[in-house]
């Protein structure tokens, strides 16, 4: 979660009214590298990331969460953006085109919709897939401050991918017993189509048991015949021995879901705890892992394919939001990603406008994926 995060982000909450030269409090120094595998050196990042860069568009925009689909020869994407006060609610979702997905412009120019109708104050992590005639929206709805659960998955409906109707309650819920796998939020959904039915792969955080460290992050499941009716979710990934407890995983965040005839890729960032850092729940890698038993277990690839300090605009800050699609012989995957917090004061002295927030793409062979699938 790129806006409201799924432990809230207090030195972001604070550079929207602070000076820039303020905002370097909120860091305690520079840290050392995260224990984090090798990349894998098949994906590669577009030159000029971010290419959605803060203040593109709009003035103050911060842009995150996207979800990228193919509609005849354009590319259309929605991502989100507070639209008041820079990461403040109301964070909501828009929409943009492009002819080769890199140059952007919205399309429309003004959020898809509020939240009005709904128990929600913001609408982040939009998944929008076309079944059954009609384009189906997921997202994540976050309830008011102090609500537990924090966030629930909301639905819309649209004719045109334009013009959406908002369910009045969440679809995909979370029983608001923090002990429970989806207790504390069940949000970011990563919706497909497969098999004539939707999946919706989400996050459910709880509390871990022993408390070390303190979240419990799994990837979860729920599957629709209707788009609106889902069965009961079930976990269907977990942290892996390449992100231990031990060294400060919580486990996984904002997955993504691609089809590729049976098999289904799945790409997620990874988070990282450390009570002394700021903020102290951090999304600082992408990675995929694959299913070929319909989507219900997944294989992790042997690294990552992106970490934070690989980039000189995330460095020390996150990555967070990929979004796969297959494209001819390749596949793209745009993500969401910012600078580390001490570096925000320059974002914020340039009126919230530069490369130190936005969106990125990073690209591998359509071939090399399905090699390393294997």
């Amino acid at each position: 979660m790129a806006h409201g995060g799924l432990v809230p982000k207090v030195c972001l909450l604070l550079a929207a009214g602070v000076v820039g030269a303020n905002i370097a409090s909120c860091a305690r120094g520079a840290e050392g590298l995260l224990p984090l595998p090798p990349r894998q050196a098949q994906w590669t990042p577009h030159p000029g990331n971010p290419i959605v860069k803060a203040g593109d568009f709009m003035d103050k925009a911060l842009w995150a969460d996207p979800c990228v689909l193919k509609v005849g020869d354009t590319y259309v994407m929605y991502m989100t953006s507070s639209t008041k006060e820079p990461f403040k609610p109301p964070i909501l979702t828009f929409r943009a085109v492009s002819g080769d997905g890199i140059n952007w412009r919205l399309d429309p120019a003004r959020p898809l919709m509020d939240a009005s109708g709904t128990p929600f104050v913001s609408i982040e992590t939009p998944s929008v897939v076309h079944f059954r005639g009609e384009y189906h929206m997921y997202y994540s709805g976050i309830h008011p401050k102090g609500h537990i659960p924090v966030m629930e998955i909301g639905h819309a409906t649209s004719a045109d991918g334009i013009n959406w109707k908002k369910d009045p309650l969440p679809v995909i819920t979370s029983s608001g017993n923090v002990s429970e796998w989806t207790g504390y939020t069940v949000a970011e959904p990563g919706a497909i189509v497969y098999k004539d039915r939707i999946y919706v792969y989400f996050v459910g955080l709880g509390a871990r048991p022993g408390g070390s460290p303190p979240q419990l992050q799994s990837i979860g499941l729920a599957i629709s015949a209707d788009g609106k009716t889902f069965d009961k979710p079930r976990v269907v990934h977990q942290q892996s021995k390449l992100y231990p407890p031990e060294a400060g995983f919580p486990g996984y965040s904002t997955p993504s879901a691609l089809v590729d005839g049976d098999t289904i890729h799945l790409f997620f960032d990874v988070v990282h705890f450390d009570k002394n850092a700021q903020p102290d729940w951090r999304q600082v890698a992408l990675h995929h892992a694959v299913s070929t038993n319909g989507g219900l277990a997944f294989v992790e690839s042997a690294g990552p394919l992106l970490r934070r300090d690989d980039n000189d605009w995330s460095a020390q800050g996150e990555l967070s939001g990929p979004a796969g699609l297959i494209d001819g012989g390749q596949v793209k995957v745009w993500f969401g990603g910012h600078t580390g917090y001490a570096a925000l004061g320059n974002l914020v002295r340039r009126g919230f406008k530069g490369r130190e927030f936005g969106i990125g793409m990073i690209t591998i062979d359509l071939a090399a994926l399905r090699s390393a699938a294997r």
